[in-house]
């Protein structure tokens, strides 16, 4: 029972608050007509804030509407939507004789906005006091384990969802196929896919977008055509979620037909749809036409704006992408973080420091310097620029340094003929146990082969077990000082044999004494 499983993280109920009471799937509460005509209950249908929400309080307290299942129910609900669940705890919790409604609107809120280990517990909670689940409860947690990667906590709800019924409910399998799909367990998804009665736009939109976010473009694709068979009629969703698939096949005649299907449905216009579009020809070598359909449309938003911008980076044309990005400031649209990164990635392309460093003052100012991603992004166009040490200075102060980081810096000093430099940061980002990749490597490639032969030893090697290197090559001055670097940073005893001679290279001393 996942009670049982999940029991320990059900919070302690208020010690003021009254033992449960049994409760039944239906409770019908007469609610006198005053209560519904009074101002206070108009002022909650039109409140728009929770500071309207503190304003009308005093109100319903004044009036002794308080105890009111309506006016409960109600205050629940909009604290609950306006991300106040502290406060609609308070109301909930001193309630003697609490309706199920109140139960599934307070879980909707901790679903939506608290932890998931807070929504289970009080699901948990909810069962502990005979509240009888309904599905929205099921499909309202499994959306946060999709969202989360819960797999483990997924397939615990979707067995409580089967226990209490709901396993041939069509709304309820379908938040089970997303949430499988979300956690990366596509073919789980479809299984459960396949077991549904019945299908419905949303259920095929569901298992499509799946296999599409899933890096499976060609099945998500069959799925489509598999759908249209079956006589269900696709969507903008379904021509959304299809077409960053097409995109990412390169797949330009499945993207024309997808295309030629949302003019005739009259989808074309749809701000989101047209943004796919442009994401679309773009990724598929077709800038041309996809500047054409940019222009065409009637309104962008922000996402839109950023489509284009990247097709022309991933296109070469850096100094275009450039032209947008300062058309989209003319018109007053406010950049995001992924447009700041790409209109870096523009400068840094084009090596134009002076429009570079334009952006960096963008950056601060939308207050982005907090996002990692775009702090790689100026590392790297600083060093692109050949300002290696702007670069470094950023790098020193930024917070949370991820692997990108790491090669970003060490690319730039790689980059900028500073190898000595670029090897300090690869000892460095050893010693803080943040192992590199391929792209580091490659990195270090772009140095002599002796540098990259040590940077292998050190990744496979035990810590302390002794590397041996075998050049055919006089070893030069770089490299040796590099060498000797090296292994009083890491100490490592390294033994380079070359055309002349071997080197011993221990605590930062070398056994030819310098002379070779």
């Amino acid at each position: 029972m996942l009670s049982s499983q999940l029991s320990v993280f059900s919070p302690p109920r208020p010690t003021n608050s009254p033992p449960p009471i049994p409760h039944t799937l239906s409770q019908r509460t007469h609610i006198p007509s005053h209560v519904y005509t009074h101002p206070a209950a108009l002022l909650l249908e039109l409140c728009n804030s929770p500071i309207e929400l503190r304003q009308i309080l005093p109100l319903i307290l004044k009036n002794g509407l308080y105890n009111e299942h309506l006016f409960q129910t109600k205050l629940v609900s909009l604290f609950c939507n306006y991300n106040s669940l502290t406060e609609a705890a308070r109301v909930f919790e001193p309630i003697p004789c609490k309706l199920d409604a109140l139960y599934h609107t307070l879980l909707k809120g901790y679903a939506k906005f608290s932890s998931l280990d807070e929504a289970v517990a009080f699901f948990v909670r909810m069962r502990e006091d005979n509240v009888e689940p309904v599905v929205y409860n099921f499909t309202y947690l499994l959306k946060v384990c999709g969202d989360k990667g819960e797999i483990r906590r997924g397939k615990e709800i979707h067995g409580q969802l089967i226990v209490n019924g709901f396993s041939e409910n069509l709304f309820a399998m379908t938040g089970v196929v997303n949430m499988y799909a979300k956690c990366g367990r596509i073919y789980e998804a479809y299984k459960m896919f396949g077991r549904m009665p019945e299908r419905d736009l949303v259920s095929w939109n569901t298992i499509i977008s799946g296999y599409a976010q899933n890096g499976l473009a060609g099945k998500a694709l069959e799925l489509v055509v598999r759908m249209n068979e079956e006589g269900q009629r696709g969507d903008l969703v379904t021509i959304v979620s299809i077409l960053p698939a097409v995109a990412n096949m390169g797949a330009l005649r499945i993207g024309k037909v997808v295309h030629g299907y949302a003019v005739r449905t009259g989808f074309e216009s749809l701000v989101n749809v047209a943004t796919a579009l442009v994401d679309m020809y773009s990724k598929c070598g077709c800038v041309g036409t996809a500047r054409l359909i940019f222009d065409g449309m009637k309104s962008r938003n922000v996402v839109s704006w950023n489509s284009m911008i990247s097709g022309y980076i991933e296109g070469g044309n850096a100094e275009e992408a450039m032209v947008i990005f300062q058309k989209m400031l003319d018109e007053g649209v406010e950049p995001t973080n992924v447009t700041i990164m790409e209109a870096l990635h523009a400068c840094a392309d084009l090596g134009d420091l002076e429009r570079g460093m334009f952006v960096h003052k963008l950056l601060d100012q939308f207050k982005l310097g907090t996002d990692v991603s775009v702090m790689n992004s100026l590392i790297s166009m600083y060093s692109k620029s050949k300002r290696v040490d702007i670069a470094a200075d950023i790098f020193r102060k930024l917070k949370g340094k991820t692997l990108v980081s790491w090669n970003a810096i060490i690319l730039g000093y790689a980059q900028n003929g500073r190898v000595n430099e670029a090897l300090n940061y690869f000892c460095e980002m050893q010693s803080h146990n943040v192992k590199p990749d391929s792209f580091t490597m490659e990195q270090l490639l772009s140095s002599h082969s002796e540098k990259l032969a040590i940077a292998f030893g050190l990744l496979n090697t035990k810590p302390g077990s002794t590397i041996h290197i075998r050049k055919n090559l006089r070893v030069c001055g770089d490299c040796h000082n590099a060498t000797k670097y090296i292994s009083l940073v890491t100490g490592r005893y390294i033994i380079v044999r070359d055309m002349h001679r071997f080197h011993h290279f221990k605590n930062g001393v070398c056994s030819c004494g310098d002379y070779w």
